[in-house]
């Protein structure tokens, strides 16, 4: 675009230097209408020097300018003929490709109209008057001129659509590199806050299925250091049951720690009921099951909310709140409904670690409730939407 505008400066300047030479080699033998003509001919350079320096910030200046170019361009070729009718061509060629609009539009169909009013003044002889006479002896040379200024026109508000095309596409491809490098970055934090999300999410899991599984490995081994002695077959059961908890803590550490999915169970009263007889059987805590039998039926990342929450609960009932029974309910009506309870010690400031926070965060997942009491033993109570 800067070559061609260089290109259309230098040709804007080759142009006027010939028309202007024409009007010197026509009028010079007549003083006064060299210095009249001549003048005028300045009059229309300064003018489009200022129209295009000054004014084209200022539309009415800008129009005015232009409309004062279009009646000195009428009035010289009338008067000195030659070949200064080449600047109604300049000034089409600038109204059509550096202006746009209505009124640009207008002031393009005003100079053709003044191209016709000149080509009648030279076509009608001051003698002789009769229209009809005129197109049937210069037809032709009207359908010529005529194609001639309409392929001219033509040439010129198709090159310009396509130039507006073509800032349209550099504007769309802009608009483009801009959304592609916002969505880059939007990938990018998405992707970081992805990673972090899983890495607390492992974290999580970590903690709720090997923080259980360890504490009830702890419970039988100390169950085993004070019945060896006393109750070797007992000893030797709790122990296998130790073992069998070591095992299920390696299978879930490895879990966690690969994040390969959630761990949803598949038969979900089997597994608590499952989990129940696990801290039972150390024969030091009793859990008291209250399960709706539509619970079997709760979508699958439900199910992974309530079973995390209450293997949370019975830790933390065992491990802080030396509790001896606990009470799990399940109920499902307007919302699936969890209440976890034991009967320890409780206390006085809650102060919320991994477990809670991990059990609170599921739950605001699926834009449910939850909330933590712990006035006689500790309760948690948690509700999601149906």
């Amino acid at each position: 675009m800067e070559k061609l505008n260089k290109y259309n400066k230098h040709l804007y300047y080759a142009l006027k230097i010939f028309i202007g030479l024409d009007i010197i080699f026509r009028t010079k033998s007549n003083l006064l209408n060299l210095v009249l003509f001549t003048g005028l001919f300045g009059l229309i350079l300064l003018n489009d020097h200022l129209r295009w320096k000054i004014f084209y910030k200022k539309i009415k200046l800008f129009y005015t300018s232009v409309f004062i170019s279009m009646a000195i361009g009428l009035l010289l070729p009338i008067i000195v003929e030659g070949y200064v009718d080449i600047y109604f061509y300049v000034l089409l060629y600038e109204l059509i490709l550096f202006t746009e609009g209505k009124l640009s539009n207008f002031f393009v169909g005003l100079e053709i109209s003044f191209f016709v009013l000149l080509l009648f003044f030279r076509l009608v002889d001051n003698d002789y008057y009769n229209l009809v006479t005129i197109f049937k002896e210069n037809l032709l040379d009207l359908i010529m001129i005529f194609m001639g200024m309409f392929f001219y026109c033509l040439a010129l508000f198709t090159f310009r659509a396509l130039r507006k095309e073509k800032r349209r596409v550099e504007k769309l491809n802009k608009e483009l590199e801009t959304s592609y490098n916002l969505l880059k970055d939007q990938a990018e934090k998405i992707e970081e806050l992805t990673i972090t999300k899983e890495r607390h999410r492992v974290a999580g899991e970590i903690h709720d299925n090997l923080g259980h599984d360890l504490m009830a490995l702890n419970m039988n081994l100390d169950v085993v250091e004070k019945t060896i002695d006393k109750d070797l077959v007992r000893a030797r059961k709790l122990i296998q049951k130790s073992q069998e908890l070591v095992k299920e803590s390696i299978e879930n550490l490895r879990k966690a720690v690969y994040a390969l999915k959630e761990e949803r169970p598949k038969d979900f009263v089997k597994s608590i009921e499952e989990m129940a007889k696990n801290i039972e059987s150390t024969g030091t805590v009793m859990v008291v099951l209250k399960i709706d039998d539509e619970s079997e039926y709760l979508p699958p990342e439900y199910k992974g909310v309530l079973y995390y929450t209450i293997k949370e609960a019975l830790t933390n009932s065992i491990k802080h709140g030396k509790a001896d029974e606990i009470r799990i309910d399940i109920r499902i009506g307007e919302g699936v409904k969890l209440i976890v309870e034991d009967n320890g010690i409780g206390c006085n400031d809650l102060v919320k670690g991994n477990g809670l926070l991990g059990i609170e965060s599921r739950v605001k997942d699926y834009k449910g409730k939850v909330s933590f009491s712990s006035d006689n033993g500790f309760r948690i109570e948690i509700l999601l939407p149906n």
